[in-house]
């Protein structure tokens, strides 16, 4: 067996032996990577304390146990999972199989199921409370999710990241129920409006929060209101309107 000469940074060059090659003891790095046994320790203490790596102990022989180190499932993830393209086929192979509407079947069940599993978090949420729930539970689903206050009685969820764009842009109604789930966590109390969208161009996904009928109440002349383009206007970072970040 070949093992992998070190790359430029310690630390990287650590994980690859361990995803390679599987669990070593700090002696096997020293002797592989080529670098002193103090700086190999400081890098694993660094990854554990990432939850990155993990120590155990065993006997190898005679004489004091071997602190043996391996990736956790956590260091596993950095490495590149084909989790999209996977999710893809197997869509299309449903279409092919049971027919286009099993496609929607599909995702309508997904949404079913996050509204769900969330519904507690979200349920009886003050409008600012709310926003700050469905941003975090975005941003743990992978969006990059943020929000901030928008306006009067408004509040923006912002994502800079699409965790499903593969499967999006193979089937936009994917997002549809994105939407869906949005609104079925917010509740029929608050109206979520989505102003602009990472599959139709724009650099994010944002979505406006606001209380029911709200719109209506305000009507056209405070400024507010939608766009002559019907998206709605939103505050952004270093934009007008000085929103604040959360």
């Amino acid at each position: 067996m070949t093992e992998p000469t070190p790359s430029s940074s310690t630390r990287r060059a650590v994980l690859e032996l361990l995803k390679r090659y599987g669990q070593h003891t700090v002696a096997q790095l020293h002797e592989v990577l080529g670098v002193s046994r103090v700086a190999v320790r400081r890098h694993l203490e660094a990854l554990e304390s990432e939850g990155l790596v993990r120590q155990t102990t065993r006997s190898l022989g005679r004489g004091r146990p071997a602190h043996l180190y391996a990736l956790t499932e956590a260091g596993h993830e950095l490495f590149p999972r084909n989790y999209q393209q996977l999710a893809a086929q197997l869509l299309e192979a449903a279409r092919s199989e049971l027919g286009p509407s099993a496609i929607e079947r599909l995702f309508a069940h997904r949404q079913r199921a996050l509204a769900q599993q969330h519904a507690a978090r979200t349920a009886g949420r003050s409008l600012p409370d709310l926003a700050r729930v469905l941003a975090t539970i975005q941003d743990e689903n992978g969006y990059m999710a943020e929000w901030e206050h928008a306006g009067q009685d408004r509040y923006l969820v912002r994502e800079h990241n699409c965790a499903i764009s593969g499967v999006a842009r193979a089937h936009p109604s994917a997002c549809t129920h994105e939407l869906g789930l949005l609104r079925q966590l917010a509740g029929p109390g608050v109206e979520v409006e989505r102003v602009s969208h990472i599959q139709s161009g724009d650099r994010e996904c944002a979505y406006v929060l606001r209380r029911a009928g709200a719109a209506a109440e305000r009507g056209n002349g405070d400024g507010d209101g939608p766009d002559a383009d019907g998206r709605g206007r939103t505050t952004r970072h270093g934009g007008q309107g000085g929103a604040e970040r959360r």
